[in-house]
């Protein structure tokens, strides 16, 4: 219905107006990295992670003395080679000269192949490790980065770190963490989504990256801040949405950003709004994952069924009692603790102050479905 552009996206990353608050974790995080100190950032995936390293990053470009920026996303590396080559790619954010870049490179690469767009006119610079060694690699990599901290200080975020948990040298963190912690003029933020490998990551004390990092577990946005996003949003383009509807959004969300922002873009097609129109929309998005939630399922033992369930129906909390089992056809306290360990695992869970799914709809799925 309305004709102008819709503010609200939850496909990609957003930046500018479309991304929500967190002043205080901005202005947090500029502290640490403009201090060249190491920041490990989590959050379970589609919480904004990477908008907010975008917003940091953003500001950091803004900065006098210019800081340097490079995002390196390690998702779907499975590989030292992986690692290696993508993080060349990135450094192409600092070095706008193709032939330096080739230059500095082939000390350490065997192969570089090149190409220009011309529709683009964009350089490219694909690098082939071959059958290099990881270790002098990685240590040209790095040296490279050192190079250019040496002359303006840098930020470098990797996305998706604990990736590298899953690459094959048990020895890579360790020749990694080497390198780190030397480079005094950069500051490096570690972010993931897998909370529980990268805590065993950085808290374990066997660990190679034990304690190199500020730890910082990204929150929630409150309501408050929400209602005044999404009706400043609505407001200007000379539109009204009730704070009660707002609140209604984010609740029934759970404070999930990804689709707050889902129902919100929806909301904004609508030329009646009110919580029938947020009911229609959470039938229609639940609906069109069914199969996606089906599939998840079917993978799950009886047992892991049956205690998502109890989750769901208890909210998290007197998950153990007789009278609860009772309700979802268990019989142990010890068959909710291995099911819980295994959902934990597969990160279907998380624990706060309690245990509760991550994704909202899947949890309104199994009360409705089932």
């Amino acid at each position: 219905m309305p004709s102008s552009t819709n503010p609200f996206s939850f496909t990609q990353t957003v930046t500018g107006k479309a991304f929500c608050n967190r002043q205080r974790e901005q202005q947090d995080l500029l502290g640490y990295l403009q201090a060249s100190q190491n920041v490990l950032l989590y959050s379970h995936r589609r919480h904004g992670k990477t908008s907010l390293i975008q917003q940091v990053f953003e500001a950091l470009g803004h900065h006098r003395p210019g800081i340097g920026t490079v995002l390196v996303n390690l998702y779907g590396t499975l590989t030292e080679r992986d690692f290696i080559e993508t993080v060349f790619k990135g450094i192409g954010q600092i070095e706008s000269r193709t032939d330096r870049l080739m230059k500095l490179a082939g000390s350490f690469m065997k192969s570089i192949r090149y190409s220009y767009d011309p529709l683009t006119q964009s350089h490219t610079i694909f690098p082939d490790l071959g059958a290099t060694e990881i270790k002098p690699a990685l240590d040209g990599l790095m040296k490279m980065l050192a190079g250019y901290s040496d002359k303006h200080q840098l930020v470098v975020a990797f996305d998706e770190f604990q990736e590298i948990a899953g690459y094959s040298q048990n020895s890579f963190e360790k020749l990694l963490r080497s390198h780190i912690q030397t480079h005094n003029n950069i500051g490096y933020l570690f972010s993931g989504s897998q909370t529980h490998l990268l805590q065993r990551m950085f808290n374990d004390s066997d660990r190679a990256f034990y304690q190199q990092a500020q730890s910082y577990p990204l929150g929630k946005i409150e309501t408050r801040d929400y209602i005044a996003w999404a009706v400043g949003l609505f407001a200007e383009q000379r539109r009204v949405i009730p704070d009660a509807l707002v609140e209604n959004v984010v609740l029934r969300c759970e404070h999930h950003p990804m689709y707050i922002q889902q129902f919100l873009h929806h909301l904004w097609d609508e030329s009646q709004l009110d919580g029938a129109v947020v009911d229609r929309i959470e039938q229609r998005i639940v609906r069109r994952r069914r199969m996606e939630f089906i599939n998840l399922w079917e993978a799950l033992t009886q047992n892991q069924k049956k205690t998502l369930r109890l989750i769901a129906l208890k909210e998290g909390r007197d998950l153990f009692g007789a009278a609860s089992l009772q309700t979802v056809g268990l019989t142990r306290s010890s068959q909710v603790t291995r099911a819980i360990e295994a959902l934990l695992e597969r990160e279907i869970i998380e624990k706060n102050d309690r245990y509760h799914l991550q994704d909202v709809l899947f949890k309104k799925w199994i009360l409705s479905a089932l």
